[in-house]
């Protein structure tokens, strides 16, 4: 009778094996993440690159460009914080807005204002039905989750020493949302949805702007383009005090 040896794995060969792993399992993972932010990279872009095209649409339409991005027919991505700031002298009031609508008139209230704070950056709909929230992305910990109904006294942020900046932002995004007629509880929707031009329009035009947006997951991919240049420009809005936020 023959006897069939089996050769078992020493312990060198099997920490060898184990450190292959490990490293294909680490290059797998760092090229998901660089995929992850290229495609991040490219809706940003698309978005921004849209929404420039239904202001100039507008523009073409009524000889100046709206407060805000109402009116364009445009929303963004899920995953895009959009901001547009104008010299538009005042801003539109919005009646007989859907729930739907609503809450996306105060979404980008806050990705508008959360701009300021020190950690947090931008916010989005996540979930549905009883699940619904509105997801405050953020750093250091600071993430937040107001769930839907979303009521005014939810509106809370920690910032720790720089708890001051998050108050005023929570403040300004309240103020901004009531006086453009968006009422509370905010309902969550599945998707984010383009709202139509206010009921009670600015008392003057609008003919500069600049559009900013960002990628809600990686704070740090942020392009803009001014109507002076309509350049696609990696990073914040230059700071311009006759520009201001209406939506």
């Amino acid at each position: 009778m023959r006897h069939t040896s089996q050769r078992a794995f020493t312990l060198v060969e099997i920490l060898t094996i184990v450190a292959v792993v490990g490293v294909l399992a680490g290059l797998v993972v760092v090229g998901f993440g660089s995929w992850q932010r290229s495609q991040a990279t490219t809706v940003v872009k698309s978005d921004v690159k849209q929404a420039v095209s239904g202001l100039a649409s507008y523009k073409n339409f009524k000889n100046n460009y709206p407060p805000n991005l109402a009116g364009t027919g445009f929303a963004a991505s899920k995953d895009v914080a959009l901001k547009l700031s104008t010299n538009a002298p005042s801003v539109g009031v919005y009646q007989g807005l859907s729930g739907d609508q609503n809450a996306q008139l105060f979404l980008n209230t806050c990705n508008a204002n959360l701009f300021t704070t020190p950690n947090n950056t931008a916010c989005k709909f996540q979930g549905n039905g009883g699940g619904a929230k509105i997801h405050v992305k953020g750093t250091s910990g600071s993430n937040t989750i107001w769930n839907s109904p979303v009521q005014q006294s939810n509106l809370t942020l920690s910032c720790g020493s720089q708890q001051a900046s998050c108050d005023q932002a929570i403040a300004d995004m309240i103020s901004q949302f009531s006086a453009q007629g968006g009422v509370f509880p905010v309902t969550v929707p599945n998707n984010t949805v383009p709202l139509p031009e206010p009921t009670q329009v600015p008392n003057g035009p609008a003919n500069r702007y600049c559009l900013e947006g960002r990628a809600s997951d990686f704070p740090d991919i942020v392009f803009y383009v001014l109507s002076t240049d309509l350049t696609l420009t990696a990073g914040e809005c230059p700071s311009d005090s006759t520009l201001h936020y209406y939506q």
